[in-house]
């Protein structure tokens, strides 16, 4: 039981503004992105000509292997990952120092030599994808970012990107991954992770600008994400929004990563069990209490189990832990400390910023508590005696 219920400032109450509704992106920018997605997938469909007739594109086995001649016809597919796929994508906490971030995922299905790679040259296609989008880009104000070594990046405006991972998958699998996409697209039913037939993990390589092609099916982070909101329900959803916007609110920049966050709380649910979906705010308190001891342990990835995802220095660990008790410091002193509605705002602002709406009037206090809390005399102390010494 906690002395004062929050939950309506989190999730809202038939129209009242929350907290939830504060970190979705507004709508025209939301289409703006769209739209941006919509231009840089035509450019690339349109380019795809070059891959067929240029030998610069494909690795030396692969031309031997056909008398150095291209025999592969290739069409080129694209598959949104990442927040805006999870539904988890929020608006900056600090806008001028964060940015919304699109992962739209080229998929280009290509024979497989002996070796299991993709005959295509992994960094040449970086260079393909850079050519054909930079006209795109000047037309529409935008710029390339080519620091990055496991995507393309295209600057939007200031405080949106999208990010262009480049992935290979093999032929004869992605026919039957196109045959899914173009049914979807005939019966107008919306395509997702979820209807695209499964290809197996280690047959969905990820280019890498050093010119290597690394095993990386981002299906498989999807499907671990929906398994968790089955597991969980939508508080999940809303649980990883609310704490990315906290980490957001307290860092401009974090090595907490968003996927090591979602994990943590599925850690956190786990133990707690089901949780009350009426009481967001309780659970964003349990949760809290639980976070210091789960960061403090190892965080496997979900899905690529050999690597760890808060392999952070001593420093960064120290500031994570630092950070993530005083969150629920601040969580029990609004929940549990105060019978005044305007307390229990400022205490919450502290935590997750200014996005939480000022309504004290949709604030539960629990009248019996919060009555003798404000009746209890203030305790009398009795002044110390102070005894004089010659200590510094």
């Amino acid at each position: 039981m906690t002395l004062a219920n929050a939950h309506a400032l989190f999730v809202g109450l038939q129209k009242n503004p929350s907290y939830l509704a504060s970190l979705e992106i507004e709508d025209n920018e939301r289409q703006r992105l769209l739209n941006a997605r919509q231009a840089i997938r035509t450019a690339l469909r349109n380019a795809t000509h070059r891959l067929e007739s240029d030998k610069s594109f494909w690795r030396r086995d692969y031309l031997i292997e056909t008398a150095n001649r291209i025999q592969d016809d290739v069409k080129v597919k694209f598959m949104t990952q990442g927040s805006f796929a999870y539904k988890t994508l929020n608006a900056p906490a600090q806008p001028a120092l964060q940015e919304i971030d699109l992962d739209d995922g080229m998929y280009v299905p290509v024979r497989f030599l002996s070796d299991n790679h993709p005959a295509l040259a992994a960094g040449a296609l970086f260079t393909f994808v850079e050519e054909v989008l930079r006209p795109v880009c000047r037309a529409n104000g935008w710029s390339l970012d080519s620091s990055k070594s496991t995507c393309v990046r295209i600057r939007l405006w200031r405080g949106a990107h999208i990010d262009i991972p480049i992935y290979s998958v093999p032929e004869e699998r992605f026919r039957v991954m196109k045959a899914a996409i173009e049914e979807a697209a005939f019966s107008a039913r919306k395509l997702t992770f979820d209807s695209v037939p499964a290809i197996p993990s280690d047959r969905v390589m990820l280019a890498q600008r050093s010119g290597e092609w690394v095993q990386s099916d981002p299906k498989q982070l999807h499907d671990w994400v929906e398994s968790r909101v089955d597991r969980h329900g939508p508080s999940f959803r809303r649980m990883s929004r609310f704490f990315k916007g906290w980490r957001d609110h307290v860092w401009a920049n974090s090595p907490l990563s968003s996927i090591c966050l979602m994990c943590a709380i599925d850690a956190a649910l786990l133990e707690l069990g089901q949780s009350a979906d009426n009481r967001d705010d309780k659970t964003i308190l349990d949760v809290a209490r639980l976070l210091p001891q789960i960061f403090s342990g190892e965080i496997k990835n979900p899905v690529v189990k050999a690597s760890c995802l808060n392999s952070w220095s001593e420093e960064e660990r120290g500031a994570i832990l630092a950070e993530t008790r005083a969150l629920t410091e601040t969580m029990e002193a609004a929940l549990e400390r105060t019978g005044n509605a305007d307390r229990v705002i400022e205490h919450l602002r502290d935590a997750f910023g200014r996005r939480i709406p000022y309504r004290p009037d949709v604030i539960t206090i629990e009248s019996d508590t919060a009555a003798a809390v404000r009746a209890a005399p203030a305790a009398t102390v009795a002044t110390p005696h102070i005894t004089s010494s010659d200590s510094g």
